[in-house]
């Protein structure tokens, strides 16, 4: 089996040999691409730049802007609406563009790793080809056929008795007759008694059905990429046909008796010297194969067949340098899992057990890559930056640059701008309109700033004074009139009954005796009334719930009222000889019958009605109640 470091190795030095060559070559394009906008901007020095952005990268990037009406053209006849409805404002993404297909020829290095060592450090090639579609900027599906064939061999001997295992391909199985060579008129299989050196020949086809993951998309730092990286996995079938070179030209089993069976590292290059001139290079013999499986679509194998079929998984990992918007170049391994162990022809151990590990082989390419696609297409998205359109749309210059902003200066300080202004030089201390013209609102010649009765009655306007004010023969008696008409309704008001019905309560937390600030606009209320109504006197009345013994309660709602006294008399300056204080203990609850009840969350509200101070009208005689 080779070795996985060195595997890995080789594949390191692909990978890192072709990213310092894109990254080289990038560079280069990029200094030429300054250069090149250095010396157009030096020839332009003098002329007013009026190109759009489109238009300024026609060489970067042939496509119309995500804005444009041409990029319409691009996009799917089922997009169009999403398109109309961007250019308007009505939708905030624009429609995907179509894309282009990828058409790739593939060939390179073709290995098994399994249980006999592979020949060489090229041992075989394959050649394939894929095609390759883009289903957003991340991901995509990609098709592949591949063909190789691969060579191994052990320098070193299996020294056990071959016919104590079950490999029938090396203990004259007759099964196998009919897939070998025929030497002198009959078909040969070789009956190996004792040591043995293994090899192998390996035909692959395979077709397979990848996931693409492109990785140069997560980060969004150039419109478009030259060099990709991308992560591949998927499914697919394989068949494999296995031959071995045990016999030689005359169909005489090789004589390895004078080649030594273990060797020390020193010996290795000259036991495959000796190896390689036994061998006649013929694999003219069948290697061990399936003869209890199933074949491809489930039909039974019948043995008129050497290709084995086997199911595969795979995963691996890519990079492409873009030479053209058409053409690129990549560099692929992947790695296929087969749940086989004879594509080496070999899956024993030198005691006769099945060995440990199932075989597996690796496709290390390069390809060439062409897109293909109608003309108003892009290249295959994930060569694009899906955040091209808000990068172009942040860069752009601010829409209201090259507006001429007015001078709004407001010399005299009315809040109209001097353009706007018909008396840019109005006084500080007159109201204007939107104009800036100073007001007159009742046009009796008097500016308001200036008028006592800025609002003249509309037939006194030409009898006003230098202040304004309207002076008429009969104003003065109308006047009279007037206050002792409404001397006449105040006294009809003090004079009205006391009206409790419209006063608030005030209420309580269960245990609290002060009145909490949320309730000082009942308290402005009552105290409005009693200002309105001098001549009233109320009953403040205190209360509680029902839990509790009646001595205790007596005592709560007397301080419950006389702090709402309090706070009457000290914050509203309402005289304390028109506030009676009274209370009633629980005597009076809101709801009835609540007595019975323990105390819950879900009947409080009730218990907290009655914990309230009211106010009533008071009878004349009542006085404060004396405190329990």
């Amino acid at each position: 089996m080779l070795k996985g470091k060195y595997l890995l190795t080789t594949l390191i030095v692909m990978m890192v040999g072709l990213s310092l060559f894109a990254q080289d070559e990038e560079k280069k394009t990029r200094a030429e691409r300054k250069a090149e906008k250095e010396q157009k901007k030096a020839m332009d020095k003098d002329k007013e730049p009026s190109v759009d952005r489109e238009k300024q990268d026609k060489d970067d990037y042939p496509y119309p802007a995500y804005s444009a009406d041409e990029y319409k053209d691009f996009v799917k006849d089922k997009h169009h609406e999403q398109h109309d409805k961007f250019l308007d404002r009505k939708y905030n993404f624009p429609p995907p563009p179509k894309n282009q297909w990828e058409l790739g020829i593939d060939i390179g290095a073709l290995h098994v790793s399994g249980d006999v060592k592979t020949k060489g450090i090229l041992p075989g090639f394959g050649i394939g080809g894929h095609i390759r579609k883009s289903f957003g900027y991340v991901f995509s599906l990609r098709g592949d056929f591949m063909m190789g064939t691969t060579y191994g061999r052990d320098w070193q001997a299996k020294t056990r008795r071959v016919e104590d295992t079950w490999n029938g391909a090396l203990n004259g199985d007759t099964r196998y007759d009919d897939f070998n060579s025929e030497f002198r008129g009959e078909n040969i299989t070789p009956n190996y008694n004792g040591k043995v050196f293994h090899n192998y020949k390996t035909k692959i086809r395979e077709l397979t059905l990848s996931g693409v993951v492109n990785f140069n998309n997560i980060k969004f730092h150039k419109r478009r990429n030259t060099f990709a990286w991308y992560g591949i996995f998927g499914l697919g079938g394989l068949i494999y046909n296995t031959t071995m070179d045990q016999l030689d030209d005359q169909g005489e089993m090789y004589n390895y008796d004078a080649i030594g069976a273990y060797n020390a590292e020193e010996f290795r290059n000259d036991r495959i010297d000796e190896l390689e001139n036994l061998w006649d290079g013929s694999y003219e013999s069948q290697a061990e194969a399936h003869f209890d499986d199933y074949w491809i679509l489930g039909g039974s194998r019948d043995g008129d067949h050497v290709w084995n079929y086997r199911p595969t998984a795979h995963v691996g990992i890519g990079t492409q340098f873009k030479i053209t918007r058409r053409v690129n170049i990549g560099l692929e391994s992947t790695v296929t899992y087969t749940n086989d162990d004879l594509l080496d022809g070999d899956r024993w151990t030198e005691w006769g057990a099945l060995s440990r590990d199932y075989d597996t082989y690796v496709f290390t390419n390069a390809s060439l890559n062409i897109n293909l696609g109608a003309k108003n297409t892009v290249e295959p998205l994930w060569w694009m930056n899906p955040l091209d359109y808000g990068y172009g749309e942040l860069n752009e210059a601010p829409c209201c640059d090259d507006l001429d902003i007015p001078d709004m200066t407001d010399s005299d300080g009315d809040g109209v701008p001097d353009i706007f202004d018909e008396e840019p030089n109005s006084r500080p201390d007159c109201p204007v309109d939107t104009r800036g013209r100073m007001l007159d609102s009742d046009r009796d010649g008097v500016l308001d700033c200036d008028d006592d009765q800025p609002h003249t009655p509309h037939d006194l306007i030409g009898q006003v004074d230098e202040r304004g004010v309207a002076i008429a023969e009969d104003c003065c008696d109308e006047i009279d009139d007037l206050k002792r008409r409404v001397e006449i309704l105040e006294a009809e008001i003090r004079k009205a009954p006391c009206d409790d019905s419209m006063l608030p309560n005030v209420l309580f937390n269960s245990g609290s005796t002060k009145v909490r600030d949320e309730f000082r606009p009942q308290l402005q209320a009552v105290a409005d009334y009693m200002r309105s109504n001098p001549d009233a006197t109320l009953c403040v009345v205190g209360h509680t719930d029902s839990r509790g013994s009646a001595t205790a309660n007596d005592r709560v709602s007397w301080k419950r009222a006389n702090d709402v006294v309090n706070r009457l008399t000290s914050d509203f300056g309402i005289s304390r000889s028109r506030l009676i204080l009274q209370y009633r203990g629980e005597n009076e609850p809101v709801v009835r019958g609540m007595a019975e009840y323990a105390p819950k969350k879900g009947i409080d509200a009730e218990f907290a009605l009655s914990r309230r101070v009211d106010f009533r009208c008071c009878m004349d005689g009542q006085s404060d109640m004396q405190k329990p």
